[in-house]
């Protein structure tokens, strides 16, 4: 069980913009699936934050491969957070469908960022060799 204290501890924590978002849904009186359909909007509001930021980074004339690689592995773990909470909340076959489209493109992008990644490292190698 939580204080008040710890509570009042954990609102200095968050911005005013989070906590007036915090206290909206303590008004609303969420319950847990609620709780859990409004986390997978945020990470899906992250992830296409994300996979936008990867697109602008590859899109750039001299792209910055350690801030390609961490944008895409954050990325990843968003892509990976996401799946897992759909399975907790057990969406149907039809919303999955949407996803594994999803999905595919956001491999698509991946597997790019991998492939530029190696060949920036490689670059950036012998240039240092050299």
């Amino acid at each position: 069980m939580s204080s008040a204290s710890e509570a009042n501890a954990l609102d200095v924590l968050v911005s005013p913009a989070v906590q007036q978002v915090l206290d909206a849904m303590q008004a609303a009186e969420i319950n847990p699936e609620d709780a859990l359909e409004i986390s997978l909007v945020l990470l899906n509001f992250l992830q296409e934050y994300h996979v936008e930021n990867l697109e602008e980074l590859l899109a750039d004339e001299r792209p910055d491969p350690i801030s390609i690689a961490v944008w895409a592995a954050d990325s990843a773990r968003l892509k990976t957070a996401r799946q897992l909470l759909a399975e907790v909340l057990g969406e149907d076959d039809e919303d999955e469908d949407d996803e594994d489209e999803a999905d595919e493109d956001d491999d698509e992008l991946d597997h790019e960022d991998e492939e530029m990644d190696d060949e920036e490292i490689d670059d950036e190698g012998d240039s240092a060799i050299g």
